[in-house]
């Protein structure tokens, strides 16, 4: 039920962003479309490592409030390729720590969904 994810807003060039950030580096092209291959996971034909890079909320580090994580992913040029946010539930956040439960919603450039992951 949505338990604070929220859909990466649109930032400024019509890339995803988050509100209250700068966009860091560009997101790397998107690649055409490749027959049988998932819409969105054409990305993952052209690159040989992705980094995950979590951003930092400073509310979690002045105050000890854990949020929900999002991560920038990006590939070895450091273009980002994907963007990552989890949906979780507050109170398990804060009670359960890192063996809470979770979907982590992965999103191209779009803004549209490619990969979910449940834990």
């Amino acid at each position: 039920p949505g338990y604070g994810y929220q859909q990466p807003p649109m930032a400024m060039g019509g890339q995803p962003g988050m509100p209250g950030q700068q966009q860091q580096g560009q997101w790397m092209a998107r690649p055409e479309a490749i027959p049988g291959c998932p819409p969105g996971l054409e990305y993952l034909t052209q690159i040989d490592q992705l980094l995950v890079h979590q951003q930092i909320e400073l509310l979690e580090v002045f105050v000890n409030w854990e949020t929900s994580n999002r991560y920038a992913i990006k590939n070895s040029l450091g273009q980002q390729v994907f963007f990552a946010a989890e949906e979780s539930d507050t109170c398990h956040r804060q009670c359960c720590g890192p063996g809470r439960g979770f979907v982590m919603h992965i999103t191209d450039n779009s803004g549209q969904e490619v990969i979910r992951v449940n834990r």
